[in-house]
């Protein structure tokens, strides 16, 4: 093999002192590097451009090891394991020092991108449900980091800064189904007040109305249809809104409201917030943000069949239709007690199934289900 010449080291010196400025820094570096959790320092003697310098010379093949090696003040051994390491690298990937840790992942192909978009079309599922439903249905694991990237990217998802933070927090859950009701009124778009219950145990809407004005009356109208239909809950939990609640008034005792007279003549207990504090009522809270976030897309699905003069069941298989039913906010209701919970059983299982699964036994009394207060999950 040919000893290198002098325009070699010439190149050689220069790669140094545009590195390292002069020679008299022997060419070391000290960078700090984290590793396991533990903060090391690294010493290096030679850089990206010194390495690809080094390989340029060994495809070359006109200078040896020991004089490589004496050019960039490292040994021939080096050299050789220099080598062995990025021989079939192109000069533009080669990265020295290597990284460290676990090499990143490349960006998700088409048919990942389709699987994506095609899934959560169906059925507007967020990217940590839908990272299980593409593993079991198509066979391909995606990160849910990534399925949150590729939404955003197609403008279905958006950035959700306070679930970055970390949150101290208590999760409570009722046992079984029917220990305990939520309910509250909410505002919707076009002005009307949407009213509801919701299981505590099962998440599941068991009534609901929309009415011009959020009074009592209407309050007690949708428990009662609910009660028909599902059974009569232990407990009611309620805020302290004037619908639910007769509040204290100057120079003048605290009465009992129409709602409270109600839950007591039918032998339902009256569970209250705290004030100023509606992660009590957590649960139902999270059920109207799915108002907010859907609503509008179950309104445009129904004007569709107006404008076409087609019947509901010319959309099957759209994600926001619901056999049967006109209302926007009827099928909104009847999509998400069926829709998987990630609070649910493996993530998976819906309302309406984790209803019927956590029935109590015949035999269990009031009083038991309403001490079972804070039953975990």
């Amino acid at each position: 093999m040919a000893t290198g010449g002098a325009d070699r080291m010439i190149s050689a010196r220069a790669v140094e002192t545009k590195v390292c400025g002069t020679p008299r820094d022997h060419r070391t570096k000290i960078k700090t590097r984290f590793k396991g959790g533990k903060k090391l320092r690294v010493v290096h003697k030679l850089d990206e451009e010194q390495v690809r310098w080094i390989m340029r010379q060994k495809h070359r093949d006109e200078m040896s090891d020991a004089a490589i090696g004496e050019a960039m003040g490292v040994s021939a051994r080096w050299v050789r394991k220099l080598w062995s390491r990025y021989r079939l690298a192109r000069p533009g990937d080669i990265t020295y020092p290597p990284r460290m840790g676990r090499p990143p992942g490349g960006l998700p192909g088409r048919r990942e991108h389709s699987a994506v978009v095609s899934c959560c079309k169906k059925g507007r599922r967020m990217a940590v449900r839908l990272e299980r439903i593409i593993g079991d249905a198509i066979g391909i694991h995606i990160p849910h980091h990534v399925i949150h990237d590729i939404l955003k990217d197609e403008e279905l998802a958006e950035n959700q800064p306070k679930k970055a933070k970390k949150r101290k927090w208590v999760r409570y859950e009722r046992r079984f189904s029917n220990s305990l009701w939520h309910t509250d009124y909410k505002q919707l778009p076009d002005g009307r007040w949407f009213v509801s219950y919701q299981d505590d145990a099962s998440r599941l809407i068991v009534g609901f109305g929309v009415y011009n004005e959020p009074t009592s009356d209407h309050a007690i109208e949708v428990l009662g249809e609910a009660v028909k239909k599902y059974g009569r809950p232990a407990q009611v939990l309620t805020d302290h809104g004037s619908q639910f609640y007769a509040n204290e008034k100057k120079d003048a005792r605290r009465g009992e409201s129409t709602f409270e007279k109600k839950l007591a003549g039918m032998g339902i207990r009256h569970v209250m917030a705290r004030i100023r504090h509606p992660q009590t009522n957590g649960k139902l809270e999270r059920f109207h943000s799915e108002i907010e976030q859907h609503l509008k897309s179950f309104e445009e699905e129904s004007a569709s069949n107006t404008v076409r003069g087609s019947s509901p069941g010319d959309h099957v298989g759209s994600p926001f239709h619901t056999a049967g039913m006109t209302d926007p906010v009827a099928r909104l209701v009847e999509w998400y007690n069926n829709l998987p919970h990630m609070s649910l059983k493996d993530g998976m299982e819906t309302p309406a199934e984790a209803y019927l699964r956590k029935q109590a036994p015949k035999d269990i009394t009031t009083e038991e289900m309403e001490g079972d207060l804070h039953a975990k999950a």
